[in-house]
């Protein structure tokens, strides 16, 4: 078992939403302020620097990675990221983020890294996003993430950069699936997205690149509950060169329901 105590500290958070493009409000210390809460603490932020702890397993051996967010982080708070591996299943190493409770577990399923022989598939090219990437974005993750091992950390930054191409598939709809995404998030300021789960496979051997320039994302939207539960699919590319294919469960949530999670303000016990 690997494990390390951090505190997500509110100017790492900016950082990090500034490296990855995310401006929604509820990473913006300003804005929760006015609302006596505390931040919240970006999903790929504490999943990346839980993944950085295997960058072994990672590089060396897995091909897939699977991802719950069942609960969310807020600023301030002391958060064990661990990870271990099962005694029945060395093929496998699983990854929490626990405060109160492990954020990347829920009671009958849990985030992982593993050898997973089962097809992946991702028959939708998509619509391709080129989103630019800048020296000082990479090099400000690795260094929020704690990564050890570079190509690692270029890695994980492809993943959470993710978000942005899955952003712009739904403020700029093209398919009736898209517009109806569009309708939900968009056009009603009371809902906001959340990827609830996701998986990602990793082409074999482990892709190693600079992410600088700019990285290529496919991305396809499918419905699979009106007004309710979507699927993306995202392929990413570096000149040419496949990076992960990855199935995002997206679903829309009340804001008042995040808000109400976030803890205020005069709860804040500093380290």
């Amino acid at each position: 078992m690997k494990q390390k105590k951090v505190i997500f500290r509110d100017a790492e958070i900016i950082e990090f939403c500034r490296a990855t493009h995310d401006t929604n409000e509820i990473h913006d210390p300003v804005f929760m302020a006015t609302l006596g809460k505390r931040v919240i603490v970006p999903g790929m932020f504490a999943l990346t620097q839980t993944v950085s702890l295997s960058a072994g397993f990672l590089k060396n051996h897995a091909n897939s990675l699977k991802v719950l967010f069942n609960s969310l982080l807020s600023s301030g708070d002391f958060v064990t990221l661990c990870t271990s591996s099962p005694e029945e299943n060395p093929s496998e190493v699983r990854l929490s983020a626990i405060n109160c409770k492990d954020t990347l577990t829920s009671n009958d399923e849990y985030t992982r890294l593993s050898v997973n022989e089962t097809e992946f598939k991702a028959d939708h090219k998509g619509k391709l996003f080129k989103l630019p990437v800048t020296p000082q974005q990479v090099e400000s993750f690795s260094r929020l993430i704690r990564s050890e091992d570079s190509d690692v950390a270029h890695f994980l930054f492809a993943v959470a950069y993710a978000s942005q191409a899955l952003l712009r598939g739904i403020n700029e709809p093209g398919t009736e699936v898209e517009k109806e995404i569009d309708e939900m998030i968009n056009k009603n300021t009371a809902i906001s997205p959340f990827y609830h789960t996701l998986e990602i496979r990793i082409p074999t051997p482990f892709p190693v690149f600079n992410p600088l320039g700019e990285l290529d994302y496919f991305v396809h939207y499918d419905r699979e509950k009106y007004w309710k539960l979507y699927g993306a699919y995202v392929r990413c590319e570096y000149r040419g060169k496949l990076i992960f294919l990855a199935h995002y469960k997206l679903v829309g949530i009340a804001d008042r329901i995040i808000l109400r999670m976030a803890k205020e303000i005069k709860h804040h016990q500093s380290a």
